[in-house]
């Protein structure tokens, strides 16, 4: 004799009733995800009219701008001959002239070029070695000077154009400076009325097309 089949609704009932407590909880935890994400939209979009993400100091990729400024400039004295004097009828400019890194980046390789109008009517003295061949003394001079150019005095006759790079520094870091101190410009007269220039420009790798001086040595003979 075959037995017959028990249903039992009850468990049937507590079943389904589960099943819909279980939907109801997961709409639950839905909306409640669904609402952070909104505030979180909300905040992110306020925080981008403020200019920032909420990132600490360092966090991020944020990186500061990259700032390329310098200035230069001359301070010096004029010392004329003295009356009657005939071993030294030569004008003198005794100064500095200042290349100072006024960014926020490092500047390298810093060159100076000094232009005499006329050429070849001024003679620049200072801490100059005359020729690249390299000093292989261990002590690093504390200023020194040489020109780029192997042909340099045949610019100097030509276009008045004296080009020096240090050799005692290569970079120049934000707030310092590179000095050609002491230099003397010495004139040599020539006809009254003569008007004798002397203009300064700066190089460096991350400024290749140089900067101006903010003054310059004129002269009125």
């Amino acid at each position: 004799m075959k037995s017959k089949q028990t249903f039992h609704p009850k468990k049937q009932d507590d079943s389904k009733l589960q099943l819909e407590q279980k939907i109801l909880h997961y709409r639950s935890e839905v909306a409640k995800y669904k609402k952070q994400a909104e505030e979180l939209r909300g905040l992110l979009k306020s925080a981008r009219k403020k200019g920032h993400t909420g990132q600490k100091e360092g966090e991020g990729s944020y990186s500061p701008r990259v700032s390329l400024a310098a200035k230069a400039y001359f301070s010096y004295s004029t010392f004329l001959p003295r009356e009657g004097e005939e071993q030294d009828n030569q004008i003198h400019a005794i100064g500095h002239f200042t290349f100072e890194n006024t960014g926020n980046h490092i500047l390298h390789d810093p060159v100076f070029c000094f232009r005499t109008k006329p050429a070849n009517r001024v003679n620049i003295g200072g801490k100059i070695r005359m020729t690249q061949a390299l000093d292989h003394t261990w002590m690093t001079p504390k200023e020194e000077w040489v020109y780029v150019q192997n042909d340099w005095k045949e610019w100097v006759k030509t276009k008045g154009e004296h080009w020096l790079k240090p050799v005692h520094i290569d970079t120049i870091k934000p707030g310092e400076k590179a000095i050609f101190s002491n230099f003397d410009m010495a004139v040599t007269p020539g006809k009254k009325d003569d008007h004798i220039l002397i203009e300064g420009f700066c190089y460096a790798r991350e400024l290749q097309k140089g900067i101006a001086s903010v003054n310059t040595i004129s002269l009125y003979l």
